[in-house]
Order: structure tokens, then C-alpha cells, then sequence
């Protein structure tokens, strides 16, 4: 998900190399078949042919010796599900599966520990007083709509299934309802209907797991008087939906609603809802694939058209642009894809890296819900540089376990763009690892890491907004604790009399929601992280 990457439980491994599998005709499948068993036909081109269909041979480094085999299992087995018939017989998956396990390490190899520069700013935890003893917060972001308070934020809270208005009055947070929506996701605040104030857009995921299931919502929160707020159902019936964004895509000076639908499986894609006044919609589809984390809108051709940009996760992994052509019409192009299907992608912002006046791509790879759990060596945070004419160039800018969210700002207030990056999947265990860090750009791209926390786990939600009025910009962050979620489960199926079913943090409150205030670093020390 913007998410915390829309992924939670997802076997999603699994359903990026059985996806190929999907799409094969029975006679190519012959075919295939045939060729496999010729002569001169060696272990990876059977790889290749079976595993390489519609994306890149996941290579065998990706996750260690013993988890191969039931990822080669499950892909034969879902595979003979969608086809109605065997495509990967005993002996080709046993060809596979020993290619893997005879090409894989042992374990994955661990981010080394490196001591970094000091930093000239520090961030300090402020006491937001929004606690649970599930925090499951999608999104926090700060929003002014109430006009009472000196700050307000805006909360999805997949826990309780609510959006939530904390507002701070007389230097105490207030917790108001707005609405009770199933597993929201992302929010929008703008005037949608022109009227004055402020309203909100809901993406609503609806459901945890990547599925067919159609119970994703789009719900617009229209603002009646101050605070008080009427939902309408715009879309729904469709998959679990990852984002809403109003813009105007057709030209019509009204504001249309463009949306990402990840659903799972077969059901997915990016659409838009055009707005045809009085209060009613009519759905375009405008691509048909599953895994969409976001629908980001921008003019990234500058031909005056408002475009779509969207990081697709799943076997896909690429980050598209639909341009717009006009007259509700697109057309799709790649601006970058990732090396491997097990790339785990999990955000995306477009944001003047450079300030030339152009934009780039932010984006973090850190999902690791899948076969194997592990946080992954490859996990991280890139940019790609805009060059013109929709071509990019890649940049790294640092490893970093279960990377799940980066945003941009001038942290130091130098006149660069700083990057902050959370994790929510992380070996939690260690206390040199973190949960929130921060890049120093140093005016040309080049990037010093700076630890903030490793407290509280599990971070999905970031924002950058100066809150305490001092002219520096402060972390807002939401925290969404994926490790008690499994803990829970695990828990619910271990039966109560066993002396070792594990307990140890059922009904302690946790945070939920954090500000981080910039300030002034004093102790100016070498910290230590992954």
C-alpha cells in the first residue's frame, strides 16, 4: 500500500512466478513441454521457458537453499489450477527446483553495520497520544479543516476500520470520528465540490490479502459545517483499491477521481471515475493489471494534459506513466523496472530531486511478505533522475531493510531536497536496526545516511510538515506493527493450555502515531545501523 504496500499477508512471491503460468495457451504449452525434453537443453533454459514467460527469471540469490522448493511447488500447483491442466510436471519442477537450491546461498547476506557522519539536526519524539495495542495506522498526514486547533492530523486506522481526526486544542489531542470505512488506506483533502471547504477522498482497501475479493470503495467525506462530515460511496464492487486522487483528466475544468485498484489475481487496474456532475461518476478503465500501489497525477510530458503515474508492484515491478491523449484516451509507457520480480516495491513520490525544475522518481523497495520473510539485502531507496522525453536514469541512494516509505524535503534547510525513509519490516530484534532514517543531500545528489530511531517499529506512513512553527520541516509517521498482526494470528491458533504459546505483548499499548520535531543536533555522535 502507499502502504505499506497494499502486500500484508500476501504469498506474493508465490503469485509472481506462478503468473506466467496464467497466461499460456495449451498449445503453447505443448510446445514448451516438447521443447524442454529435446536434446541440448540445459537446467536454465528450462528456467527460462517456464519461469520466464511474462517476467524476469527471479535469479536464485533472491532467498535461500531451503525456501526453493516450495516456491517451485506452490508454482506448479497453482499453475495446473488457472489451467485446468498440468503445466509443470514432476519432472520439470524437480529440474527447477534443484537449479535453485543448487544456485542459492545457504542464508542471505546482512547489510553490514556502518558508522555514519553526525548530523546537524536531530528529531525529537513528541507525545501525540494515539496509542493502541494493534496499531494498524495506514496513513497519518496533517490536514487544516477544522480551523480550532493549532494542528491537525488525519488518521486511517485499519484497526479500528476508521478515519480519524486527532486535533491538538489547549495542548491536549482530540479524537474525533469522521467515518467507519473497512481497512482504509489513503485520503485526499481537497474542495471537490467547490463550495468552500474542505472535503475528503477514501481509498478503501477493504481487505488485507492480495484477492479477487471485490470490496474496495472509493467514499468522498463531504463536508456539511465545520467537522462534520456526509460519506458517499463512489465506487465500489470493485478490488481492494490503494488510491484516490481528484484531478481534472479530461479537460473540462470539474474534477474527476483517478484510482488505483491492486485487487489480486486476475482483478485490477488503474481507472478514473469522470465526474458528471450532480454527484455522479462514470468508471473508465484505462489499464487492466493487478498490483497498482498508487495513481499519482501529473503533467510528466508537459503537453498540458494531467498524466497518471503508477508503481506496480507484484511479478510486474515497473513503474508506468499513462500519458494522456485526450478525449479519455492513454497510452502506456514504462519509465523503469526493476531488476527481478522479487524486487518487493512499496512506494512511489515524484518530487524535484535535482531542482531543475523537472520530475523524478522516489521510490523504496521492502516488502518481504511472502515465502520467505526475511528482511532482504536488496531492500532500499532509489531515485530516478528525470532526463526529458520520458526517459530516466537510476540512482541509488541507500540499502535499507524493508524500506517501505520515502518522502522528500529540505530537512536542514540548505536549499537540497533530504530524503526520510521508514521500515516496517526490519530485524527488530537488533537494536542497530532502524525504523526511521534520514538522507543528508549534500547539493549534488550524493547522500549521507543519519539514524533517527529504531522506536516504534514498523513505519508506514510518512509525511514531512513543519507543525511546531519553527521553520524547519518535522516527521509525521504512522505505524503500522505487521509483527504483533502475525503474532495474533499465530496466538489465535495456539491452544491456550500450551506453557509456550507466546503472549508477551497482548494488551500493551503501543504508538500509533508520531511526531518526530526537528531540531538542533547537540551530541553530535556516531551512530550505528543496517
Amino acid at each position: 500500500m502507499t502502504i505499506l504496500n497494499s502486500n500484508l499477508l500476501s504469498k506474493k512471491v508465490m503469485v509472481q512466478l506462478l503468473f506466467c503460468a496464467s497466461i499460456i495457451s495449451a498449445n503453447s504449452y505443448a510446445q514448451e513441454e516438447s521443447k524442454t525434453q529435446s536434446e541440448g537443453v540445459n537446467d536454465a533454459e528450462i528456467v527460462t521457458q517456464y519461469c520466464g514467460v511474462c517476467h524476469k527469471v527471479p535469479p536464485a540469490y533472491l532467498m535461500p537453499k531451503k525456501f526453493w522448493p516450495r516456491a517451485v511447488r506452490a508454482m506448479a500447483n497453482l499453475s495446473e489450477k488457472r489451467m485446468g491442466r498440468e503445466f509443470i510436471s514432476e519432472e520439470i519442477g524437480t529440474i527447477i527446483s534443484n537449479y535453485y537450491v543448487r544456485n542459492s546461498p545457504q542464508h542471505l547476506p546482512m547489510l553490514p553495520y556502518q558508522p555514519l557522519v553526525p548530523a546537524s539536526r536531530a528529531f525529537e519524539k513528541l507525545d501525540v497520544a494515539k496509542q493502541s495495542a494493534l496499531p494498524l495506522v495506514v496513513n497519518a498526514k496533517a490536514i487544516d479543516i477544522n480551523l480550532k486547533s493549532v494542528n491537525e492530523l488525519l488518521v486511517s486506522d485499519a484497526e479500528q476500520n476508521q478515519i480519524i481526526l486527532l486535533s491538538h486544542i489547549q495542548g491536549t489531542w482530540h479524537e474525533t470520528i469522521l467515518a467507519r470505512v473497512n481497512v482504509p488506506v489513503n485520503t485526499e483533502i481537497i474542495d471537490y465540490d467547490r463550495d468552500g471547504d474542505k472535503d475528503i477522498i477514501v481509498a478503501v482497501l477493504g481487505d488485507f490479502p492480495p484477492s479477487e475479493k471485490l470490496v474496495g470503495e472509493v467514499i468522498l467525506l463531504t463536508q456539511l459545517a465545520p467537522g462534520k462530515f456526509k460519506p458517499t460511496v463512489l465506487l465500489n464492487n470493485v478490488g481492494r483499491i490503494t488510491d484516490a486522487r481528484a484531478v481534472d483528466l479530461d479537460g473540462d475544468k470539474d474534477l474527476d477521481i483517478a484510482v488505483s485498484i491492486f485487487g489480486g489475481g486476475f482483478i485490477g487496474e488503474l481507472a478514473w471515475l469522470e465526474n458528471k456532475g450532480n454527484g455522479t461518476h462514470k468508471r473508465h478503465t484505462i489499464l487492466k493489471l493487478s498490483g497498482a500501489l498508487n495513481a499519482t497525477p501529473a503533467d510528466i510530458n508537459n503537453d498540458g494534459k494531467m498524466d497518471l503515474i503508477s508503481l506496480i508492484a507484484q511479478e510486474h515491478e515497473i513503474i508506468i506513466a499513462m500519458i494522456n491523449k485526450g478525449n479519455g484516451q492513454f497510452q502506456a509507457t514504462r519509465l523503469g523496472q526493476a531488476p527481478h520480480p522479487m524486487f518487493g516495491s512499496t512506494s512511489m513520490e515524484l518530487v524535484d530531486m535535482d531542482n531543475d525544475n523537472d520530475l523524478d522518481l522516489l521510490f523504496t523497495n521492502g516488502d518481504a511478505n511472502d515465502l520467505q520473510m526475511d528482511p532482504k539485502p536488496y531492500h532500499g531507496v532509489q531515485w530516478s533522475e528525470n532526463k526529458g522525453n520520458l526517459k530516466f536514469t537510476y540512482h541509488d541512494i541507500g540499502r535499507f531493510y524493508g524500506a517501505s516509505k520515502a518522502v522528500a524535503g529540505d530537512l536542514d534547510n540548505d536549499g537540497d531536497i533530504d530524503v526520510v525513509a521508514s521500515s516496517w519490516h526490519n530485524y527488530w530484534e537488533d537494536p542497530s536496526r532502524h525504523s526511521l532514517i534520514w538522507f543528508e543531500n549534500n547539493g549534488k545528489q550524493q547522500f549521507t545516511r543519519h539514524n533517527i530511531t529504531n522506536k516504534p517499529r514498523s513505519i508506514v506512513s510518512l509525511e514531512l510538515k513543519d507543525v511546531t512553527g519553527d521553520q524547519y520541516l518535522d516527521i509525521i509517521a504512522g505505524v503500522f506493527r505487521m509483527d504483533l498482526m502475525i503474532e495474533k494470528i499465530i496466538s489465535a491458533r495456539t491452544p491456550s493450555n500450551d506453557p509456550h504459546a507466546k503472549n508477551s505483548t497482548a494488551g500493551q499499548l503501543k504508538d500509533a502515531v508520531v511526531i518526530f520535531e526537528n531540531k538542533k543536533h547537540i551530541n553530535k555522535g556516531v551512530s550505528i545501523g543496517d
